[in-house]
C-alpha cells in the first residue's frame, strides 16, 4: 500500500451544517488530517498560528475578520499556510481574492469532491482555479477595461518584465530574485503597472497581457 502524504487542514466557514459536512467528508480521505475546525475569522486565524497547517480551507464571509484579511495577514507573516478558498461569494470578492495569489478556488456549488481534487492538486504545485468562478472574473474583468487602454508601451522595460513575469503566475518574491531586487521594488514596479494599465490587480494585468500577446 503506498503511504500518501499527510495534508494538514484547518476549516474555517460560518455555517454550521456546512463546516460538519466538510470537516466528515475531508477526515475521511486517507492523505487530509483535519487540525481544527472553526466558524469565523479570529479563530481561524488562531487556528492557523498554533498548527500552522498546510492549508487554511474558508469561505471568504467570515464574521470578525473576513477571507480576504486572513489571506493578505497569512501573506504579511509569510506563513507557510496557504488558502483555499471554498466559496459562493460575489465575484467581486473572487477577484480580489486572486490578486491576493490564492491558487486553490472552489464554488460551494461543487460537489465537495472537487475541493478534495483541489486541495490535492495545489498540496503538488499547481492551481486549481473553478472554471464558472473563473470565468464571471474574467468576464467582469473585461467589461471594466473597455475603453481604458493605455497601451503597454507606457511601462518601462523593467515593468515589462515583471508584468511578464506576473502573467506567467510568479510571485513577488520569486519575481525579485530573478531580478536582483528587493521584494518591495518589486510590488513598487507592480504597483506602477497597476496604474499606468489601469489594472485592479494580478488577475486584470494577466488578462491584459495575455489579450496583447505577452
Amino acid at each position: 500500500m503506498v503511504n500518501l502524504p499527510t495534508i494538514s487542514l484547518v476549516l474555517a466557514d460560518p455555517h454550521p451544517v456546512m463546516l460538519d459536512g466538510l470537516r466528515t467528508h475531508l477526515q475521511a480521505c486517507p492523505d487530509f488530517r483535519v487540525c481544527e475546525s472553526v466558524s469565523d475569522g479570529d479563530a481561524a486565524w488562531q487556528a492557523v498560528l498554533r498548527h500552522r497547517p498546510d492549508f487554511l480551507v474558508m469561505d471568504l464571509a467570515l464574521p470578525r475578520r473576513s477571507g480576504l484579511d486572513l489571506i493578505a495577514a497569512m501573506q504579511a507573516q509569510e506563513l507557510p499556510t496557504r488558502p483555499i478558498v471554498f466559496t459562493s461569494e460575489s465575484v467581486k470578492e473572487v477577484m480580489h481574492a486572486l490578486n491576493l495569489g490564492v491558487r486553490g478556488l472552489v464554488s460551494k456549488y461543487r460537489p465537495q469532491e472537487a475541493l478534495v481534487q483541489c486541495i490535492r492538486q495545489v498540496h503538488a504545485g499547481e492551481s486549481w482555479l473553478d472554471q464558472d468562478l473563473t470565468m464571471k472574473t474574467v468576464s467582469m474583468l473585461m467589461d471594466q477595461q473597455k475603453g481604458k487602454d493605455h497601451g503597454i508601451q507606457i511601462l518601462t522595460p523593467r515593468e515589462v518584465d515583471v508584468a511578464r513575469m506576473v502573467t506567467e503566475g510568479w510571485p513577488n518574491k520569486k519575481i525579485a530574485s530573478k531580478l536582483c531586487i528587493s521584494e518591495g521594488t518589486a510590488k513598487l514596479h507592480l504597483h506602477h503597472i497597476y496604474q499606468k494599465l489601469n489594472c485592479p490587480g494580478r488577475m486584470a494585468l494577466m488578462l491584459y497581457m495575455q489579450e496583447h500577446g505577452y
